[in-house]
């Protein structure tokens, strides 16, 4: 699940970066206008989505560790705690990021890209990316650091289940009644 994380947190950087290089580097009167602008709605749509499936990640462990707990009689109730901590400081961060990347994409549609005139100033358009790209950054970060941490609180967990249930044999499966 990390792997897949990462990748996902790559990717998203990555594209917030080639929107920044390609807006600096497309005239702003070629054929390109149309396309440039899917391509920042799809980056803006990319980074909220990552940033939630990160999110939904730590809603999940956090019910692992719930069930881990309740009913499967883990020891160390404070871990409940502790995963509820890591969901809410990788969401703040991600939350920001989402925020900023969503201003800049607002920033570069009221700059009006496509249409030629804009409503504001351009260099609020390459203000507003360069700073979503370095929250992202650093959001990606912290997300990175809650993640591992997660992870080393999840292995223990299994871990502790798993010598708990090594005496007593394999856990067997009881149909569910429908």
């Amino acid at each position: 699940m990390k792997r897949l994380l990462l990748q996902l947190t790559v990717s998203n950087l990555l594209l917030l970066t080639l929107v920044i290089v390609w807006g600096h580097f497309v005239a702003r009167d070629s054929t390109w206008n149309r396309q440039f602008d899917v391509l920042v709605g799809l980056a803006g749509l990319f980074s909220l989505t990552v940033h939630s499936i990160i999110y939904t990640y730590f809603i999940v462990s956090g019910k692992f560790v719930q069930s881990a707990i309740e009913e499967h009689g883990y020891a160390d109730a404070s871990a409940r705690q502790v995963a509820k901590s890591y969901k809410l400081k990788a969401f703040r961060y991600g939350f920001v990021a989402i925020v900023f990347t969503s201003v800049a994409m607002m920033l570069h549609f009221w700059a009006g890209a496509a249409a030629g005139e804009g409503a504001i100033w351009r260099g609020w358009e390459a203000i507003g990316a360069w700073l979503a790209l370095l929250v992202s950054l650093y959001a990606a970060k912290v997300e990175w650091k809650y993640i591992c941490a997660n992870g080393v609180l999840s292995e223990e967990i299994l871990e502790a289940l798993g010598d708990r249930t090594q005496g007593q044999g394999a856990p067997t499966a009881t149909p569910r009644p429908r």
